[in-house]
């Protein structure tokens, strides 16, 4: 449009040219857990909501992935949370469910309500709502950390273990621009299961 503007001469100058915005800097750059944090939060499962911290640290599942998912989609017996709703389509998944966290599922199953993780009233969680839960959290264990933090303490702790690229590809549901990984290489889910495993 303002191409055609200085081409019809509405305009004569160019003022974008003229603009210098920086350097496209993150406000808040995501940082993993800590170990001892992690441990902090297992020392900690009797406050509520820690349980759902540790389940998106060892799924490395989106907080909104977490807040939509029903328990139609938690498969006990064969260990694994399918996802059907994500912001991408690679995030429609299957991830196992690490052996440590799986306790903690079980309980939540137990629960009333068609959501995994739901208030009293069995309603489910909007972010902004779980996010009041979250800073009471993080206060009790002294730590300032975003949800999605989450995902980067899963990924760091799978690349710690060095599980295979693949395996941390289809559990945090990354797409993929490689071919020959994208296409031709499948993991089904107990190789997946070994490698979620693999994080203490």
């Amino acid at each position: 449009m303002f191409k055609y503007a200085l081409m019809m001469e509405y305009v004569d100058k160019n003022y974008v040219m003229l603009l210098n915005l920086g350097k496209n800097k993150q406000k808040r750059p995501h940082k993993p857990f800590t170990r001892q944090k992690i441990n902090k939060l297992w020392s900690n499962l009797n406050i509520e909501g820690v349980d759902t911290v540790l389940i998106l640290i060892y799924t490395g599942m989106r907080i909104g992935e977490l807040l939509e998912l029903t328990k139609d989609n938690v498969y006990l017996r064969q260990k694994y949370i399918k996802i059907t709703k994500s912001k991408t389509k690679s995030g429609l998944r299957i991830i196992p469910i690490h052996e440590k966290i799986f306790p903690l599922i079980q309980i939540r199953m137990q629960t009333s309500g068609k959501y995994l993780i739901c208030r009293h009233d069995e309603k489910p969680y909007n972010y902004s709502i779980y996010c009041t839960l979250w800073d009471k959290i993080m206060l009790t264990i002294n730590a300032k950390h975003t949800p999605h933090d989450c995902r980067h303490t899963c990924a760091t702790l799978m690349d710690n273990v060095e599980v295979n690229y693949n395996a941390k590809r289809k559990i945090l549901g990354h797409a993929c621009s490689d071919v020959t990984n994208g296409v031709y290489t499948h993991k089904n889910i107990r190789q997946l299961r070994k490698a979620i495993n693999k994080i203490k």
